[in-house]
Order: C-alpha cells, then sequence, then structure tokens
C-alpha cells in the first residue's frame, strides 16, 4: 500500500512493516533509517519477504544501531524481548502496542516520558538506565516487574515505585534520589543500588 504526501503521516498507525517498506523513500531520514536497520534483519529488500520474516518475530536487538524513530516497530506485536539499548531515542509512544513484551531494554538512550510504557503490564523486565528520566509515576501499574534499572537518570521521587513488590533486582544510582523510605515495602529485593545519590538516612 504505497501512500503518498500528508495522507502517509495520518496512516502510519496502521502500517504493515511491508507498507512501512514501500513507502521508505518517502519517510523522515529517521523512520527511513528504522526501516533500512529491519530490513538487514530481515535479510531482504524484498518488502513483502521482509514483512514475512519481521512480522512474526518474538525477539529483535537492535542496540547500538542510531535509532532515533521507532514507529516502523509499532505493529511488531509478536515481540516477547525487544533490545534498544545505546541508540537515540526519545519518543516511546510507538511501543505501546506491544503490550506482548515482557523484557524491554531501553538502557542509553534519552527518553524524558516512559508514561506511553504504562500498558505494557506484562513486562517482567524493563531497563531504562541512562536517560533523561525524573517522573517515574507511569511505571506504578507494572507490578509484574521483577527487575527494574533506572540508573543515571534525573530521579528525585520514588514513591511511585513502592508497590512494585515483585521486583528483585532494582538499580537507582546515580540519580537525586534523598528519600528511599518507599522502598521499604519491597520484601522480594535481593539487590538495591542506590550509590551515588543524596541519601542521608538508609534506614528503611
Amino acid at each position: 500500500m504505497a501512500i503518498a504526501g500528508s495522507r502517509s503521516v495520518s496512516a502510519q498507525s496502521n502500517w504493515t512493516f511491508a507498507d512501512w517498506c514501500e513507502n521508505k523513500d518517502q519517510l523522515n531520514p529517521e523512520a527511513r533509517h528504522t526501516v533500512n536497520t529491519l530490513l538487514g534483519v530481515a535479510g531482504t529488500e524484498e518488502c513483502d519477504r521482509a514483512s514475512e520474516a519481521i512480522a512474526n518475530l518474538e525477539q529483535l536487538s537492535l542496540s547500538e544501531n542510531q535509532i532515533v524513530d521507532v514507529s516502523p516497530l509499532a505493529n511488531l506485536t509478536h515481540l516477547t524481548r525487544l533490545s534498544l539499548s545505546e541508540n537515540q531515542i526519545v519518543d516511546v509512544s510507538p511501543l505501546a502496542r506491544l503490550t506482548n513484551l515482557y523484557w524491554l531494554n531501553l538502557n542509553g538512550n534519552q527518553i524524558m516520558d516512559v508514561s506511553p510504557l504504562a500498558r505494557l503490564t506484562d513486562l517482567e523486565g524493563l531497563g531504562l538506565s541512562e536517560n533523561q528520566i525524573m517522573d517515574v509515576s507511569p511505571l506504578a501499574g507494572l507490578t509484574n516487574l521483577e527487575q527494574l534499572h533506572l540508573s543515571e537518570n534525573q530521579i528525585v521521587d520514588v514513591l511511585p515505585l513502592a508497590g512494585l513488590t515483585n521486583l528483585h533486582r532494582l538499580g537507582l544510582s546515580w540519580n537525586q534520589i534523598v528519600d528511599v523510605s518507599p522502598l521499604a515495602g519491597l520484601t522480594k529485593l535481593s539487590r538495591l543500588y542506590v550509590g551515588w545519590n543524596q541519601i542521608v538516612d538508609v534506614s528503611p
């Protein structure tokens, strides 16, 4: 389905990977780069064959690929494990559709807003270290999380994490945290990393 001009922008939310591929010459450079990266994963430049190869993937690693635009991933809904670490991603809203994910690695990007991830309630592991996150409240409902990595961000308030009682591992080093008392109820934690913050009282 080749769609040119302004219509392509409004239609993109429902595109299959074949649509992204067939229209890649009309995309912005960031989206085109992501499509080309996925074609490399598929091992073919033929759009239909690539779409067949990509559409049913359950695991995908695109780390260290200079990816900015993740929109072409939005309909890869069979994914259960996805690694996008060490890229240049700011907007994660296209990932909100990937509700089968149980493991997502977004370490080392430029993410500030994690609210689109609130829909990914099956997540058991989430990597968000080395980003620009201040507000972690959208993560409060991800109660299946067992591992959460949030080191090297700009987090002050950890109260929203108080209900994540299945956590076994929590990384919060190199933030701006003063009070860790909200974490006192996370009794399953076996590893907690809170070094290089501004914590005075660690008694909780």
